[in-house]
């Protein structure tokens, strides 16, 4: 039986990354987008290229006439898919989306609950925030009831996912010629929580199975997000652009070193990972950063302060941990810091920065990262 995997977001991840790991004769791939041309053009054009970029060079994989896409707006056509028996959906957004695409997802899951009632289906979370899978299943509940909160219940699995594919915007030179044209560092595996799973395990060279997804997910979270965060807040007070600018930066260099060995040490203590098995996950995080392939505009990387400043996000979560096992988050409590000056258009970031001129940063990390003034990370900032 040849099973559909409907990818929720047409973006860098869900077809650049996701489409990628399910591109086999096995699977059809269906993107869901509220882009309307950029539907149109994918269903017209029925191919698209990737160019994955490592250190060791670029190579180009073509995604060709395994696809089709389908408007947020199309509901008779969203309804046939969500009939599809075997379904797995891959939701590729940003997680301020979230509770936009639960509304836009509910109604499909009552449809599914009423004419394929014993149909199961699995939902994986391809959405950079701490337990996305948590997240999204109370969205979904909020939203159901009935016999579909039952069939929710009982036939759909959600899943967190673990990857580490970065994608900023192709160059120039490589969208002019194709429009639809991604670039990746070409990251080599998703990973998915089998214990989550209602329906048959996929089988996929680059899918693997796990039995502890959470894990792997916040660790990735805690450290490449974390880097991501830091060497933005860090870099654009210095003026850089990029993240192959900033993390070869001597001063940013440093902190970025403390700040992994921090959350190395939480992470240790909270999960279980050896020091050996963290101290190679370091070196992975800092040669994904100095991929001179991928430079990824540092403003991109920044944006959104709301969530990226929150309590258990990527700066303050390990900061927490490093500080529950005893060990001060002295470069993690600058990158926090210097997060609280960064400046975007993006609503989190204007809320942030308001709040900041009008109350003090002192105050907005209690607000915002949820700190009692009483605490180190707390005092940490402040002296920052």
């Amino acid at each position: 039986m040849k099973r559909t995997i409907v990818i929720w977001g047409a973006g860098r991840i869900g077809r650049g990354f996701v489409a990628d790991i399910f591109n086999h004769p096995n699977w059809h791939t269906a993107f869901v987008d509220i882009d309307k041309a950029l539907v149109d053009r994918l269903n017209q054009n029925k191919k698209y290229a990737i160019h994955k970029a490592t250190k060791d060079g670029i190579s180009v994989t073509v995604i060709e006439n395994s696809f089709s896409a389908v408007h947020t707006a199309d509901e008779a056509s969203l309804k046939e898919l969500f009939l599809s028996e075997g379904l797995v959906l891959d939701i590729a957004v940003h997680a301020p989306k979230l509770p936009e695409v639960a509304d836009q997802i509910a109604p499909l899951i009552r449809y599914r609950s009423e004419k394929a009632p014993h149909y199961p289906m699995d939902i994986l979370m391809n959405v950079n925030m701490a337990a996305p899978d948590e997240r999204f299943t109370a969205l979904l509940k909020e939203r159901l009831s009935g016999k579909s909160l039952s069939f929710f219940n009982e036939k759909v699995g959600v899943t967190g996912i673990f990857a580490m594919c970065i994608s900023p915007v192709a160059p120039e030179s490589i969208l002019k010629n194709d429009p639809l044209a991604l670039w990746n560092n070409g990251f080599h595996e998703q990973a998915i929580d089998k214990n989550r799973l209602k329906c048959a395990f996929p089988i996929l060279p680059r899918l693997r199975l796990t039995d502890d997804v959470a894990k792997e997910e916040t660790r990735k979270l805690y450290t490449l997000n974390m880097a991501h965060a830091l060497i933005c807040y860090l870099g654009v007070k210095k003026g850089l652009e990029t993240s192959f600018d900033a993390v070869n930066d001597p001063d940013i260099r440093s902190t970025l070193v403390c700040a992994l060995e921090e959350a190395s040490f939480g992470l240790t203590h909270e999960y279980g990972f050896s020091e050996s098995e963290m101290g190679a996950w370091r070196k992975i995080i800092l040669s994904l950063l100095e991929n001179p392939y991928i430079k990824d505009d540092l403003q991109r990387l920044g944006a959104d302060t709301k969530r990226k400043l929150g309590a258990y996000d990527r700066l303050v979560g390990p900061a927490r941990l490093s500080e529950k096992y005893g060990k001060a988050p002295i470069a993690l409590s600058k990158a926090i810091r210097a997060g609280f000056d960064y400046e975007n258009s993006d609503p989190g970031t204007q809320e942030v920065r308001m709040y900041v001129k009008e109350n003090g940063v002192m105050s907005a990390a209690e607000k915002y990262c949820q700190l009692s003034p009483q605490s180190r990370i707390h005092s940490l900032i402040k002296n920052a």
